[in-house]
Formats: structure tokens, sequence, C-alpha cells
């Protein structure tokens, strides 16, 4: 592991422990598939084209119908996480951010059907074009752990930057 990885870590659960309650997720698809992902999930996720990486956490209840999670995203050379695109001091490339909760992005949606999970990360500035962008991601659960790809389109762009993502479950 090396020096790089160890600061993302450690920055990581330093703002997740500083988060003081996720943001509610809105999960859709039938009982069955929703009582599949019941329990807290945490890993990561890369992006070579980027070099963004970070970690993932998600927490649902076993009922399978509320869910919480926060994604913390530090792309390489940028130094400090990303901003939702929303927070008020965020309004340049090179601002101040205010208070942990700031760098914490949130998952805005999840759908399951089957194996199968996807969904929706709420809009975040962008340090490349100081414009928003959002996340859509996949994945396939297999047991206790979800392997999946994702893809961050912008204003600027249309074409879409990709990378992958892996959580497994810690406790049900």
């Amino acid at each position: 592991m090396n020096t790089t990885q160890l600061c993302v870590g450690a920055l990581a659960g330093i703002t997740l422990a500083c988060a003081s309650k996720p943001t509610p997720i809105t999960i859709s698809g039938d009982s069955g598939a929703r009582a599949s992902l019941a329990g807290k999930w945490a890993g990561e996720y890369n992006s070579p084209a980027t070099g963004r990486s970070g970690s993932i956490v998600f927490d649902l209840s076993p009922s399978g119908d509320s869910a919480s999670g926060d994604v913390v995203m530090v792309p390489r050379g940028y130094g400090r996480p990303l901003i939702p695109y929303g927070n008020a001091s965020n309004t340049a490339i090179g601002a101040t951010q205010t208070g942990a909760n700031s760098q914490v992005l949130t998952i805005k949606l999840v759908r399951v059907a089957g194996d199968t999970v996807s969904g929706v990360l709420d809009a975040y500035r962008d340090p490349e074009c100081d414009c928003p962008v959002q996340t859509t991601f996949t994945g396939r659960i297999s047991g206790d752990t979800i392997d999946g790809t994702f893809t961050t389109r912008g204003t600027q762009s249309n074409a879409g930057q990709t990378g992958t993502w892996r959580v497994k479950r810690t406790t049900r």
C-alpha cells in the first residue's frame, strides 16, 4: 500500500467518522431484492482515467426499505475530497471547505432487481471543469460482495468517464 492510498484511506475514515448522519437513500425494487442488500456495506472505487478513488459506505435496514449512504471522492493531485455541487462553499475550484459534511457526496437513488443494483450520486463539482457532474453506477450482488462499474458525465463533456467499484457487507 503506498502513501497516497494510506492518506486517502485515513482522510476517508476521518471524514466519514465526522459526518453527523448520512442522507437517506431512496430504494426501489421488490421486497426480496431489497432484502438482499440488508446490512452495512463498505468498499472503494477507482477510475484510472480520472485518477479519482475513494470510499463507499452505505447501510440498509433489515426490513430493506430504508437506507443511508455516503461516498468520499479524492482526485489524484487535488489533495482533498470533492464536494457536493450545491454547497455554498464550492464557488471556485480552490474554495475552502467548511465542515466534514461538505466533503461527503451522497447516494441519491438505488434500484435493485434480482442480483443487479444500480443508482445515482447527487451532483458534485468537478475540479477540472468547475462544473456539475453526475455519476451513475451498476453492480452485481454475489453473496456479501457487490462488484460494479460507474460512469460520470458533466455539462462540459458528453463522453463519460468510467471506473470500477467494489463493496463488501460488513454486518447484516
